[in-house]
């Protein structure tokens, strides 16, 4: 996939694949470590509601610090951030930017094409992801919005990335909700329904407005403004 990308980077865009928000420098780095605290947060705080509701049962620990632990750590580390950085580069590097350059009709107004542009990536996210349950489909929804504002307002698929891949590690790995998780590092059992407290469930799908506000907060902290970044408006024609 990434290939792909720098091949339609090269060949399609005849454009550099750094501009599609892979500017990285000492201020990208720290933009992923606070993308994977406020994505690792968003399933901490949906496993410890379900703890005070009783839809979850906690058990022990499954693995001890062994060798092996430390190998599987590593393994689920390197899938998550690889899927993570994937899936970003096609969906908002690639896609969204795409998007807004060829929704730049002259009857649109700016925040019109952006905002089109991020509900169709949203929905593309959406659909490549399965969901038997609307709930399921809402959240992927609610997903590609969260991470697709993130790259807007920043600029750079940073924030993105590491909330995709704080989310996905800890839901998956550390906190998993799933009936039979191939790897988990505490052992959950369930007892509420799917639709509220599953990975995808109402719960999590909910707790992505605050993480939205937390996002927002840091970027206005770093920045001082919290407006679309400026390295998504130039590429937009002046009107």
């Amino acid at each position: 996939m990434i290939g792909l990308l720098f091949g339609a980077a090269t060949y399609i865009d005849k454009r550099p694949i750094h501009t599609y928000g892979l500017q990285i420098d000492r201020r990208w780095g720290v933009d992923v470590l606070v993308g994977l605290i406020i994505g690792g947060a968003i399933p901490t705080v949906a496993t410890v509601l379900g703890l005070l509701g009783g839809w979850i049962t906690a058990g022990e620990a499954v693995y001890t610090p062994t060798a092996t632990y430390v190998r599987d750590l590593g393994f689920a580390i390197v899938i998550t951030v690889g899927i993570a950085a994937v899936e970003e580069l096609v969906f908002r590097g690639y896609i969204l930017s795409n998007a807004i350059e060829g929704l730049d009709f002259r009857w649109l107004s700016q925040p019109v094409t952006i905002a089109t542009a991020l509900g169709l990536s949203a929905l593309l996210f959406a659909l490549i992801h399965p969901a038997p349950e609307l709930v399921n489909g809402l959240h992927f929804l609610s997903a590609g919005l969260l991470l697709g504002l993130a790259y807007l307002l920043s600029g750079q698929l940073a924030l993105p990335i590491g909330i995709h891949a704080g989310f996905n590690f800890v839901s998956a790995y550390v906190f998993p909700t799933a009936a039979d998780p191939s790897f988990a590092v505490i052992s959950l059992s369930t007892t509420g329904p799917n639709w509220l407290i599953s990975q995808t469930g109402l719960i999590p799908t909910a707790l992505q407005i605050p993480a939205a506000l937390v996002m927002i907060s840091y970027l206005w902290w770093r920045a001082g403004t919290h407006s679309i970044s400026i390295d998504i408006t130039s590429k937009l024609k002046i009107r």
